[in-house]
């Protein structure tokens, strides 16, 4: 048997500890030895996840002039955005569809050409098509276009094969309950629900305490470092990393800057306002995410969640003086819009020409809506693409129409655009890694849809991933 020490048995539950506190994924993910990395930028990709499988049709319904309106009146009433009167869709300029009324600073960014949506997009071979929320939402994290994916995510991959500096303070930060299922794998993601809770405050009264007057006294918060004093084995470099990242946070003060009860709290510029009243933890978690960029810590991933978008029952339209859908698109349009004005305005510059974001849903809903005045799982969906450097103003895509006929099992608006498309490009021209075909195995074919400014590179293959494995803590 294994000599276990006193020291190696703290260590191993000080991580565990740690990792349980912080969401950390006690393992790391071993890269294939071939792949040879570009030279990353220091741009930033913030991935917003729609969990629950939003009504694409519903954000950005057939306008009064679209060749699929006549047929979306006919498949909805409960749920139907009118395009006149009360609760009227928003026109969008150069197309012939439009946006939620409750989607009106979201139209603003789309008219400042830094907003773009996607139709037709989603997983392109569903075989069959994925109608399970957890299963298509790992699917879609793993970056498999359908069927069965691996535990490994796709941003994992980026991150392995993106060409980062040796040091980064803070490459990926996934800000829930528990880590994105597209950071599984990395040892490089800290989690967190909220920056202001990323910390280890409630151990003693003595946590922080260093006396002058009692030689050897040194609080708690010291004394973790010198568990970890080398990078000998995985729980060595876990423990190191997740200190690093405690101590790189604890000092900031995250919270809303407030004139008496919080002076040094953090101040959005540009006027931006991350007030919402359906869902302000998601508008806290878009702050923090803007402030980290701001403090210029070398983050290059965050993903965000935003849930509740399941409507089977009830899914409300914008003349109905309770709108579940409606406000659910105010809590996402506020928060995004608070988010662009203020890394737009930041003294460093417009920090949001450096900063892209990409909101994704696992699946779409059905065309026809339901007997509960709500929508049942679907397939096709739109994607939203938004960004300083984002061809903005424009409705990428098409899809075939809503016709039964031209629906995808005569039921489901057609996926034309794999997501891996949409993302590949701004892996290429924003993070200048071309290594796609790794970060999505299975993928091929890339071409430049044009959402994202940037130059091409050659998108790059590897059929590695699978000869290598895992390495785990012990």
């Amino acid at each position: 048997m294994s000599k276990i020490d006193r020291r190696d048995f703290l260590k191993g539950c000080g991580v565990a500890a740690i990792a349980a506190g912080s969401s950390s994924r006690a393992f790391a993910y071993v890269a294939p030895p071939d792949i040879g990395p570009a030279a990353a930028t220091n741009d930033t990709l913030v991935i917003v996840f729609l969990r629950g499988a939003m009504d694409g049709l519903s954000l950005l319904p057939p306008g009064a002039s679209s060749p699929y309106r006549a047929d979306y009146v006919a498949a909805r009433s409960n749920t139907i955005i009118p395009v006149s009167g009360t609760g009227a869709a928003l026109p969008l300029n150069g197309t012939t569809w439009a946006l939620h009324p409750r989607a009106s600073k979201l139209r603003d960014l789309y008219n400042q050409n830094r907003l773009a949506f996607i139709v037709g997009a989603g997983q392109a071979q569903p075989i069959p098509v994925i109608r399970s929320h957890f299963d298509a939402q790992a699917n879609l994290e793993f970056g498999f276009g359908g069927g069965t994916g691996n535990n490994v995510g796709w941003l994992t991959r980026h991150l392995i094969s993106g060409g980062l500096p040796a040091v980064v303070p803070l490459p990926a930060t996934s800000f829930g309950s528990i880590t994105s299922s597209s950071l599984l794998g990395s040892s490089d993601a800290i989690t967190m629900a909220s920056a202001s809770d990323y910390r280890l405050d409630g151990f003693h009264w003595s946590w922080d305490d260093v006396d002058q007057d009692v030689p050897g006294l040194v609080g708690a918060v010291s004394r973790m470092n010198s568990l970890w004093n080398g990078n000998a084995t995985l729980l060595e470099s876990a423990g190191v990393e997740t200190l690093a990242s405690l101590d790189l946070l604890r000092p900031i003060n995250f919270g809303l800057y407030h004139a008496t009860n919080n002076p040094g709290g953090y101040q959005p510029t540009g006027g931006a306002n991350y007030t919402n009243q359906y869902n302000q933890g998601f508008c806290d978690q878009l702050r923090n995410i803007a402030q980290i960029i701001k403090l210029n810590l070398g983050m290059r991933i965050a993903t965000i969640d935003l849930g509740s978008w399941d409507t089977h029952v009830g899914q409300g339209n914008p003349t109905q003086s309770y709108d579940w859908f409606g406000n659910m698109v105010s809590s996402l349009s506020d928060g995004l819009s608070a988010f662009y004005t203020d890394l737009a305005s930041s003294g460093a510059g417009n920090l949001m020409n450096k900063t892209s974001v990409i909101v994704v849903s696992e699946f779409g809903r059905r065309v026809q809506e339901n007997a509960d005045s709500g929508t049942d799982h679907g397939y096709g969906n739109v994607m939203l693409a938004l960004g300083g450097s984002v061809n903005g103003g424009q409705v990428y895509g098409s899809i075939p129409g809503l016709g039964t006929a031209q629906l995808y099992q005569g039921t489901d608006v057609a996926v034309t655009t794999d997501y891996r498309r949409i993302i590949s490009e701004a892996l290429i021209r924003r993070m200048a890694n071309p290594n796609i075909y790794y970060v999505f195995p299975g993928y091929s074919g890339y071409t430049p849809m044009g959402v994202f400014q940037g130059p091409d590179l050659p998108p790059v293959g590897y059929d590695q991933i699978f000869a290598h494995g895992f390495e785990g803590p012990g």
